[in-house]
């Protein structure tokens, strides 16, 4: 076993704390799906689950989408059970077509978030995050978008998320837990993602965790333009919108967020946002924002209306 598999369990204990994923006696909801990233958490939290003080439950989801999809989801109950935490299987009715892995995560999180939880625990470990952010860097992401994951984000926490798959896989080895792999993993847009991360180790050593740290420096500033958005806000909103002149005297970093904070959905894309930027809609007139939205400007104040 590496060193780095024989401190993880200290190291992710101290993670909890110092990121305060959460307190004494708050409920922790662990979602375990029986593959590595996930198993091992859930054995990492119960055996520091005196020092850290969550109630620990599990849930697993069968999304229905492969023959062994329910006996691996019997498999993870009867590990909850070996270890006496009580789990709840969710079996989803999915139907195969377009976005069946979007469908499938927004299904999943609904589940989740329905159980009334303090917090919901998952295995997103450091390869996650590379992922992620490489994702989001082949999108055209702003910051927002490249910070990537955090440790913790409202009810959700990711305890793992400084730890690499390889750890994980050795620590797990060392302490004979035994996982399944997914293998419809490898067919979706994340597991294509995942087989060039090595091809970028090649030409760089250590990419997947460069990205990483990125994010992580990413996230600071992106904290800080936030703080920064909402100092400027009062300055520049009037009732129903923002005065025009105002905003295009901000600097073009906080102009974008400060229209994504008007327009208050993430879905929208950065193009438009960009064109008020480079100084459209200075006339009355309105823009397209897709998603039913339009972003209208007129008698000098930009507002978002639905056609």
């Amino acid at each position: 076993m590496t060193d780095a598999a024989r401190t993880l369990q200290r190291r992710v204990l101290e993670h909890i704390r110092t990121a305060q994923l959460w307190g004494e006696g708050q409920s922790v909801l662990v979602a375990v799906s029986g593959g590595v990233d996930s198993t091992a958490l859930l054995h990492l939290l119960h055996r520091t689950q005196g020092a850290h003080g969550g109630r620990l439950r599990v849930l697993t989801v069968d999304h229905g989408l492969r023959d062994a999809s329910s006996v691996e989801a019997e498999g993870v109950a009867q590990v909850s059970d070996s270890l006496d935490l009580p789990c709840e299987i969710v079996r989803l009715d999915l139907s195969e077509g377009p976005n069946l892995a979007e469908r499938a995560r927004d299904a999943r999180r609904a589940v989740l978030l329905a159980r009334g939880t303090d917090r919901i625990a998952t295995g997103h470990h450091e390869g996650d995050q590379a992922e992620t952010v490489l994702y989001h860097l082949l999108r055209g992401s702003g910051m927002r978008g490249l910070k990537g994951m955090q440790a913790r984000l409202g009810v959700w926490v990711r305890p793992l998320l400084r730890e690499p798959r390889s750890v994980l896989e050795a620590w797990a080895h060392s302490e004979n837990i035994s996982w399944v792999d997914d293998p419809s993993n490898a067919t979706s847009q994340r597991g294509r993602i995942r087989e060039i991360l090595p091809q970028l180790d090649e030409l760089h050593g250590g990419a997947g965790r460069a990205l990483a740290r990125s994010s992580r420096l990413l996230a600071r500033e992106d904290d800080y333009l936030e703080k920064m958005v909402e100092q400027v806000w009062g300055e520049v909103s009037v009732p129903g919108g923002l005065d025009r002149t105002l905003l295009m005297g901000l600097h073009p970093a906080l102009q974008l967020r400060v229209l994504r904070r008007l327009i208050a959905d993430g879905r929208v894309r950065a193009d438009p946002l960009e064109a008020v930027v480079r100084g459209a809609l200075t006339t009355p007139g309105q823009l397209d924002l897709g998603y039913g939205l339009l972003l209208v400007c007129l008698d000098g104040v930009l507002r978002v209306e639905k056609p």
